[in-house]
């Protein structure tokens, strides 16, 4: 099998989380040049988006939640990272589901506002109240330097290590360091996602796939392009 990844995207990170974590002989590759335009790479998704598994059989699966629920499923003895308690199960979906839909949801556009020339303060103060009224529900569901849900990595952690990384890069881009601030539990979560293994190895992918990608965009402002 094949993982299409990029180092940077969170989407991606989840799935490597979860490869890692699994110890899965799942090869990762980086997408053709130009895929976002490539007629062969919207044959493996046809909605242009990274990542995408590729099967011994040469099928396809995208989307990250699918791909990382596809490798529990096909390899179920390869340590587990669902929990066996249906409520454990229920608050690792919980907190996966407050994390895309609502986190993710918010954090986005506010990298976009914090990047031009002219800022609209009174949009970003509102798309800052939204990300933090969404992050209060999942800070509430964690215990300050612990795992999301037990006392092991589950699926939950595969979603939330990606997330608080950037979370991390948008305090760092925007210089709004205080973000976090009150919500105690996810300002910890750092701590956790570096000192475990799998986690603290995403977190250093992304770092790289983060200075590849400010190295390529100082180089496109110096080309003027």
């Amino acid at each position: 099998m094949q993982l299409i990844s990029v180092a940077l995207s969170p989407f991606a990170a989840r799935v490597r989380a979860a490869i890692h974590a699994k110890d899965l002989p799942v090869e990762i590759v980086a997408p053709p040049a130009e895929w976002r335009t490539s007629p062969e790479f919207r044959k493996l998704n046809p909605l242009v988006r990274i990542p995408v598994l590729v099967l011994d059989d040469g099928s396809t699966l995208f989307e990250s939640g699918v791909i990382v629920e596809y490798l529990e499923d096909a390899f179920p003895e390869s340590r587990p990272l669902r929990p066996r308690a249906p409520l454990d199960r229920a608050c690792v979906r919980l907190v996966t589901q407050l994390g895309e839909q609502y986190v993710m949801t918010a954090m986005g556009p506010l990298f976009s506002m914090f990047d031009t020339k002219t800022r609209d303060e009174a949009g970003i103060t509102a798309q800052i109240a939204k990300l933090d009224a969404a992050l209060k529900p999942l800070n509430d569901l964690l215990r300050p330097g612990k795992y999301a849900v037990g006392d092991s990595l589950t699926t939950a952690d595969v979603w939330l290590a990606p997330l608080r990384y950037m979370l991390e890069g948008l305090m760092s881009f925007s210089g709004r360091t205080d973000l976090l601030d009150g919500h105690t539990a996810l300002h910890a979560y750092r701590d956790v996602a570096q000192k475990d293994p799998n986690l603290g190895q995403i977190w250093r992918e992304m770092d790289e796939g983060l200075k590849v990608f400010m190295a390529s965009r100082a180089a496109a402002a110096a080309s003027g392009s």
